[in-house]
């Protein structure tokens, strides 16, 4: 009789978890995800494809283009968003490879010879395959959110954004603050399509708004250890600091330590900051860092795409925003 249960609750746990999910997706009319090999890839033949550095394998592999920026727009945008904001990642994403694609003439990945790009964020784009995907999601939004950004890719198959002929460096971060800054404020180097624009929307952020409290010990050793030189009242560190200059987009662009100036963005690695709009003040024996957005502020933010969406925005409106004076034009894939 035990036994009898116990394959009935089998059975039932089968169905649903495997069978109920694709009956789902096959009634909404979406498509399923290509079949995944043993190593959580999909097989998908022809077209261009791009030469990616796997960090966790150690090794490259070529993986369709279009295959490509399914992972990148998983892996760095939310996949509830709006079709319309991930529409404006996936073409985003393609444009930054296209750009660096060694077989178009572009500078492939310059930490790994012999790849066009790799998936380390830090360095180049975050990717992720089908099996990261399912563990990041779970079975059962797996195969909504697959589906979804699918559709957002497919329905901007092969579109790139170009300035003046050229596909641009398409930067991107989660929250500006209100505000994305201009290239030159945050790297030194004018681009004339990387301009501060007003960002409005993005309240609805996990990253919008932080405050860290930091023992003053902890803030006074960090600032010697970097600037060994630097004149500061160990006791009350914080009323010897200084907003020098602010950028456009209002973060902190240079600012006066004791003796010495330093710019924001070496303050925010210091102190571990999500962005260099900041503020400060004195709560008993610690500083508390109250910081606006998140990232280098530069380019598309991802949730303001989305406010923008969210209000009718079209992908292509959206990705015009943000970077200044582009086309967006169709390659041959």
């Amino acid at each position: 009789m035990m036994r009898r249960i116990a394959y009935h609750l089998i059975f039932f746990i089968f169905l649903l978890v495997v069978v109920l999910p694709a009956v789902v997706v096959r009634s909404c009319g979406g498509p399923l995800p290509e079949k995944l090999d043993e190593e959580g890839e999909t097989d998908k033949p022809g077209g261009m494809t791009v030469s990616l550095y796997v960090t966790s394998k150690n090794k490259i592999e070529e993986i369709p283009l279009e295959e490509y920026v399914k992972g990148v727009v998983a892996a760095e945008m939310p996949a509830s968003f709006n079709m319309e904001a991930l529409k404006a990642q996936a073409v985003a994403a393609r444009t930054y490879v296209y750009r660096r694609m060694r077989s178009r003439g572009g500078p492939g990945c310059s930490l790994h010879p012999g790849a066009d790009v790799c998936d380390d964020p830090t360095h180049c784009q975050a990717w992720i395959n089908n099996a990261q995907m399912l563990k990041k999601w779970g079975i059962f939004a797996y195969y909504h959110y697959y589906s979804k950004i699918s559709q957002a890719v497919k329905n901007t198959a092969g579109l790139v954004i170009f300035y003046e002929g050229e596909p641009i460096d398409p930067l991107f971060h989660s929250t500006s603050g209100g505000k994305t800054e201009n290239a030159e404020d945050v790297w030194g180097n004018y681009v004339p399509y990387l301009r501060s624009v007003v960002s409005p929307g993005e309240e609805s952020s996990p990253k919008f708004k932080e405050v860290k409290l930091l023992p003053v010990g902890e803030v006074v050793s960090k600032i010697k250890e970097k600037w060994p030189d630097i004149e500061l009242d160990p006791k009350r560190p914080e009323s010897q600091w200084e907003v020098v200059e602010r950028s456009e987009g209002g973060r902190i662009k240079k600012m006066r330590i004791g003796s010495k100036t330093v710019s924001g963005t070496e303050i925010r690695e210091l102190f571990g900051l999500n962005s260099t709009n900041f503020r400060w003040e004195r709560e008993k024996d610690k500083i508390k860092f109250t910081t606006i957005g998140y990232g280098h502020g530069v380019g598309l933010s991802q949730y303001g795409a989305n406010a923008m969406a969210e209000k009718g925005a079209g992908f292509m409106d959206i990705l015009k925003h943000y970077y200044t004076g582009v086309e967006i034009s169709k390659i041959d894939a």
